[in-house]
């Protein structure tokens, strides 16, 4: 299974829809494509509901984490904590938890479709026994450091040095 949480992006309200209708039109067509009657390969929900969010992040088999650029993207260490399925994470190398992440992780420049494309099919064929150690690693180093260490981080960095 597919799940997609798209994230209202902060470029502006036009900016969003387009991107959205792309997104929504994507999806259709993949589904199009693959899907059946007995099986939706892309499961795009744009409802801000955290229970539902939560319940995707517990059953994704993949979950990609894409910034071009951002800060400390905490549902790359939120979806292995809370997965069930072993779930691989592919995330983009400008992410704010790259570093901690990255060893377990599937890497991904986000301005590549195409490579982005290649790592998430590499995860869904990735071999069970893989799956779970890179799942278990990425458990063990998400819940290393909590938010408030990344918070201390981000003040100590900002202070000015003698």
């Amino acid at each position: 299974m597919f799940a997609a949480l798209v994230y209202p992006t902060r470029q502006g309200l036009p900016e969003y829809q387009a991107y959205r209708q792309e997104v929504e039109g994507l999806a259709r067509r993949l589904n199009q494509r693959w899907g059946g009657s007995d099986w939706t390969p892309v499961l795009l929900d744009l409802e801000d509901n955290y229970p539902r969010s939560v319940a995707a992040l517990r059953r994704a088999d993949v979950l990609l984490v894409n910034p071009v650029r951002d800060g400390l993207n905490l549902v790359a260490k939120e979806g292995p904590l809370v997965n069930e399925r072993h779930g691989v994470l592919v995330l983009s190398r400008e992410a704010g938890v790259w570093d901690e992440l990255s060893q377990w992780a599937i890497g991904v420049n986000p301005f590549d479709v195409t490579g982005t494309a290649e790592a998430m099919g590499a995860a869904l064929d990735m071999a069970p026994g893989e799956r779970a150690e890179r799942a278990e690693a990425l458990r063990r180093a998400a819940a290393r450091r909590s938010p408030e260490d990344w918070l201390a981080d981000q003040l100590a960095a900002a202070r000015p040095r003698p």
